[in-house]
C-alpha cells in the first residue's frame, strides 16, 4: 500500500481536480454535439486538467533534479537513473492501454490507425497535429519529451558552469524561451490566415515543440520551493489571489480573442503560457494546505493514485468499449444519466483493478537492486 503519511495532500488535490475535469469534459459528450456550446465549455475545462498536469509533473519532477544536482552532480549515470525512474512509472501502462486501444480498434474497424510505429515513441505529435486513434496520448508525449530534454540540458549547463542552483535555472529559462519562440514562429506562419479555435487546438495546443513550456512552468516553483521556502511559504496568500485575478483576465481575454477573426498573437503565444503560470501561482498554497477530514481525505488520495489509470483509460478506452455496447445514439436524457454514471463507475474501478495489479507492480521494479545500481 503508499504511504499517505509521505503525500501532500495539497498534490493530492490538485491531480483529483484535474483528472476529475478532464473526465466530466468527456462526460459532457454524452449529452451534446461535439460542436455545441456546453461541450465546448467543457472542453476548456479539460484542457485546464491536463494543464494543472503539466505543472504539477514539472514541480515534481524539478525537485527530484534538484535534489540530484544538491548531492554533488549531475552525471550521465544519475541522467540515466532519473529516466529509468520515469519510464517505469509512466511507459508500462502506457503500453498497456495502447495496445488494448489497438486490439479496440481493430476489432471495430478490422484495421490498424497509421503511422503506430509513432505511438512508440512519441512522434505522433512531436510537431504536428495528434492522431484522432488514442487522443488522451497526445499529453503524454509532452511529458516524455520535457523528461528526456531536461536533465541533458542540465547537465550540459552543469559542465559548463559547475554551479548546481545557476545551472537549473538557467537551463529551465533557457527551455522555456526556446519553446515561447516556437508558438511566435508558429504565430507568423499563419499570419495571413483566419483565426480557428480548433485548428489551434489541434495544431498547437497538442503538439510537442509548442508546449514544453507549460511543464518546465512547474519547475520554476520546484527551484523556488527549493531555495528559497520560506519566501514562498510567506507569500503563498499573495499569491494565490494574485492567480485568480490572472485567472480572470486571462479567460476574459482569450473570450475576447475567440471572437475575432484574424489571428491572434495573445491567443497563439502568451494565453497558455499564462495559463500555466496561474496554476504555479495557486501550487504554493495548495502545497501548504491543511485539512483533517479523514473520509474527503482518503477518497482525494484514491482519486490521485488512480488519475493516471483514469486518464489513459477512461475515454479512448472505457467509453469506446461502452459506446460499442451499447451506442449513445438515441438515449433519451434520463437514460444518459445513467450512461454517465455507468461510465464513471466503471472508469474508476478498471482504473482500480489496473493501478493495483500492474501501474503500482511495474513501478516499484524501478527499486530493484539491479535497478538502482
Amino acid at each position: 500500500m503508499v504511504n499517505k503519511s509521505v503525500r501532500i495532500l495539497g498534490l493530492d488535490i490538485m491531480r483529483a481536480i484535474a483528472i476529475m475535469m478532464v473526465v466530466f469534459s468527456h462526460v459532457s459528450s454524452i449529452f451534446f454535439d461535439s460542436n455545441h456550446i456546453i461541450t465546448n465549455v467543457f472542453e476548456l475545462v479539460g484542457l485546464h486538467g491536463v494543464e494543472v498536469f503539466f505543472v504539477l509533473s514539472g514541480f515534481l519532477i524539478g525537485t527530484i533534479l534538484l535534489k540530484i544536482l544538491s548531492k554533488g552532480g549531475f552525471s550521465i549515470k544519475d541522467m540515466f537513473r532519473f529516466w529509468i525512474r520515469r519510464w517505469f512509472r509512466t511507459l508500462p501502462l502506457y503500453f498497456l492501454i495502447l495496445i488494448l486501444n489497438i486490439t479496440l480498434l481493430y476489432y471495430t474497424l478490422n484495421g490498424f490507425p497509421d503511422k503506430l510505429w509513432q505511438f512508440s515513441v512519441f512522434l505522433q505529435n512531436f510537431c504536428k497535429s495528434h492522431p484522432v486513434f488514442f487522443s488522451e496520448a497526445w499529453s503524454l508525449s509532452i511529458e516524455e519529451y520535457a523528461y528526456i530534454f531536461s536533465p541533458i540540458i542540465i547537465g550540459i549547463n552543469y559542465k559548463a558552469f559547475k554551479a548546481k542552483q545557476n545551472s537549473f535555472l538557467l537551463s529551465i529559462l533557457f527551455l522555456i524561451v526556446v519553446f515561447t519562440l516556437t508558438k511566435v514562429l508558429y504565430f507568423f506562419e499563419h499570419l495571413n490566415e483566419p483565426l480557428s479555435i480548433i485548428e489551434w487546438d489541434n495544431n498547437l495546443k497538442e503538439v510537442v515543440i509548442y508546449r514544453l513550456d507549460a511543464i518546465y512552468y512547474g519547475f520554476i516553483v520546484a527551484y523556488m520551493h527549493f531555495y528559497y521556502t520560506n519566501w514562498l511559504k510567506d507569500n503563498r496568500y499573495k499569491l494565490f489571489v494574485l492567480g485568480v485575478i490572472l485567472l480572470l483576465f486571462n479567460h476574459l481575454r482569450f473570450m475576447i480573442v475567440s471572437m475575432q477573426e484574424g489571428q491572434s498573437f495573445y491567443l497563439e503565444v502568451l494565453f497558455l503560457p499564462i495559463n500555466s503560470i496561474t496554476i504555479c501561482m495557486f501550487l504554493p498554497y495548495l502545497y501548504y494546505l491543511k485539512y483533517s477530514f479523514r473520509l474527503i481525505k482518503n477518497i482525494i488520495y484514491r482519486i490521485s493514485i488512480y488519475s493516471y489509470a483514469i486518464y489513459l483509460l477512461h475515454y479512448t478506452f472505457v467509453l469506446g468499449v461502452l459506446n460499442l455496447l451499447c451506442p449513445i445514439k438515441g438515449l433519451n436524457v434520463f437514460q444518459k444519466i445513467v450512461y454517465s454514471v455507468v461510465y464513471i463507475g466503471v472508469t474508476v474501478v478498471l482504473s482500480s483493478l489496473v493501478y493495483n495489479f500492474f501501474e503500482k507492480p511495474m513501478t516499484n521494479l524501478r527499486d530493484h537492486k539491479f535497478f538502482k545500481s
